[in-house]
């Protein structure tokens, strides 16, 4: 009885430190901004080219997604790589120093726009996940990453969901997988996201973790804000309070701009 009992607790504690030890991945696609393809007010035209990565708002330019994350010391950017010949422009793969958490950016070509929100909802729905191996670890994204995030201009409000899928107009997965959703997040840096995104995420099962519910501008130091607190294991409610804090710092409001984000679908 007592080796049975000892066994018992060897096995729990294998188990148990194999659940910690689960590599997590983040995954974020970034429609690039794009003053000609695109339905917005007008930027400057060297940070308005959604064929620039490198000098992109949303990606290149001082409070792009790349840029930011370059600049912070918890993330190791340990690849890079540029094609383009295909909507992505360019990846990066960045290693969290404490833990086993990879961050996984897609630049996504402007003119691309629907391709990108179409691959987001898709990867919400748990669909075509991609296997990347990097320095002989492999690692899923897409439809298996962790935590899913769309950052750019709101296409939704554009076009409906019917001219992005053809058909039917949103990701079609079965009630089983809609239940073995529950443990994966997404978040939508895009004006009043809530009010366009809700519908499609709510119907994969993926719990929301940040929506938007006014106009705002998708930047390098909110998406952090709301990656550092999933690294960290933070309520939603205390994500929230970061990314707010975030926006509020950057933007120079008065105060942290609470009402801008939401953790719930509408």
């Amino acid at each position: 009885m007592l080796k049975h009992f000892i066994a018992f607790l060897v096995f729990s504690c294998i188990s148990v430190t194999n659940t910690y030890a689960e590599t997590k991945v983040i995954h974020v696609l970034v429609a690039l901004c794009d003053n000609k393809y695109q339905g917005i007010v007008p930027v400057p035209t060297a940070i308005g080219n959604g064929q620039d990565p490198r000098n992109n708002l949303y990606w290149g330019a001082g409070f792009g997604l790349k840029t930011y994350f370059n600049k912070q010391k918890d993330w190791q950017l340990i690849s890079s790589e540029k094609n383009n010949q295909s909507i992505i422009l360019e990846r990066l793969i960045y290693k969290n120093k404490q833990k086993d958490i990879y961050l996984v950016a897609d630049a996504y070509d402007g003119q691309y726009i629907r391709n990108t929100i179409q691959d987001f909802l898709n990867y919400s729905a748990g669909l075509n996940d991609l296997t990347i191996t990097i320095n002989n670890k492999k690692i899923v994204v897409g439809g298996k990453a962790n935590l899913v995030i769309y950052v750019g201009h709101n296409g939704l409000m554009d076009w409906s969901l019917s001219s992005i899928f053809y058909p039917p107009s949103s990701p079609v997965i079965s009630q089983q997988q809609r239940k073995l959703q529950s443990d994966r997040t997404a978040a939508v840096f895009a004006c009043k996201s809530q009010q366009y995104f809700s519908k499609p995420l709510e119907e994969t099962g993926i719990s929301p973790v940040i929506l938007t519910t006014h106009y705002m501008a998708p930047e390098g130091y909110v998406v952090y804000a709301l990656v550092d607190g999933y690294v960290n294991n933070l309520s939603k409610q205390q994500i929230h309070e970061n990314v707010a804090k975030a926006y509020s710092k950057y933007q120079k409001l008065k105060q942290p701009a609470r009402k801008l984000f939401t953790t719930e679908y509408q």
